[in-house]
């Protein structure tokens, strides 16, 4: 009887970890943002796909944590070009339905920058992840102002262009 109630307890430990595993793996794989242009499909963009893009990295301060942080992630730029937005005004959505608007012209070379990573590691909801639109703070004084801190989007899932 106690051999099988082990064998049971073991066999439920080993299902249980397969099953974490599983999880970890879609996770890992999941829809982090989608971006919708006016026509056409939309994409949906995972961390692989987010991470293959060119990036970007920077250290800044900012007004919501301590210290310099050193982001990465690729260029806002970049993900709009993916669904064939290059001019207008889009809408930025976080995961807590927090919408901010912003003109294209709004947009730097490289800045801002939707980070993926946070000195060197990828970044949960509990650090405004895992998305968090990211501008280097500390560069330009243009880049302090409130506007700016506005348009900062952190746990940003989705990105959709408005009408005209």
């Amino acid at each position: 009887m106690v051999w099988q109630r082990r064998t049971i307890l073991t066999g439920l430990c080993g299902v249980l970890a397969l099953t974490g595993q599983t999880l970890r793996a879609e996770t890992a794989a999941q829809t982090l943002l989608r971006v919708v242009p006016k026509t056409g499909p939309g994409i949906a963009l995972d961390r692989a796909a987010l991470e293959a893009l060119p990036q970007v990295s920077f250290e800044t301060t900012t007004i919501w944590t301590e210290g310099r942080i050193a982001f990465r992630g690729p260029r806002l730029r970049d993900v709009l070009a993916l669904a064939g937005i290059a001019e207008g005004r889009i809408l930025l959505r976080a995961l807590n339905d927090y919408e901010v608007e912003m003109g294209l012209d709004e947009l730097g070379d490289d800045w801002p920058i939707i980070a993926t990573r946070q000195n060197g590691q990828a970044f949960d909801v509990r650090d405004q992840g895992p998305l968090w639109l990211v501008y280097p703070y500390d560069d330009e004084i243009d880049l302090s102002r409130e506007r700016i801190h506005t348009l900062s989007v952190w746990q940003l899932v989705q990105v959709q262009e408005l009408p005209r």
